[in-house]
């Protein structure tokens, strides 16, 4: 593992990936310490006085702190449960991107050719569909399954 540590930026690299303006203000990170560097086994410390780099096998508490940092900047944030607005217009895009189905012909072989074969696949999913448009409920909902089309064709 790759890790750069500069405090006074708030930044902490983990194998390339980093992460600026962190709050690094609980690790405890003494005052005179300008960067950490390390790879794999070993490191240093720089300083930012007249010190000489310090070099280190074993990584100090406070860079331990900032490594729970880093993680924590780099586990997503769960999105928030949908409104019950939200969850309506969904509904509504989802009935309009099927609203072609509803034609009369397109599922009517004397009319229709090819034809629309599964039309009550449609009507299916979209009373489904239309509960929530109707009813909107708050939450993440397990949408049905939108039905493939299958198209016929009627010989002549």
């Amino acid at each position: 593992m790759k890790l750069t540590i500069i405090p006074a930026d708030g930044s902490v690299g983990e194998d390339g990936k980093f992460y600026n303006d962190l709050n690094l203000s609980s690790c405890a990170i003494p005052a005179d310490i300008h960067a950490l560097q390390w790879q794999d086994t070993a490191g240093w410390i720089e300083y930012n006085t007249p010190i000489p780099n310090e070099p280190i096998t074993e990584l100090p508490a406070w860079a331990n702190c900032c490594m729970t940092k880093w993680t924590e900047a780099n586990t997503p944030v769960p999105p928030s449960p949908r409104t019950p607005e939200q969850n309506k217009e969904y509904a509504i895009n989802k009935l309009k991107a099927t609203d072609w189905t509803t034609i009369p012909d397109v599922g009517d072989p004397t009319k229709s050719n090819p034809y629309l074969s599964n039309v009550q696949d449609f009507v299916t999913y979209r009373n489904a569909v239309r509960q929530y448009a109707v009813y909107p409920v708050a939450g993440n909902i397990n949408w049905p399954a939108l039905p493939q089309e299958v198209w016929s064709t009627v010989s002549g």
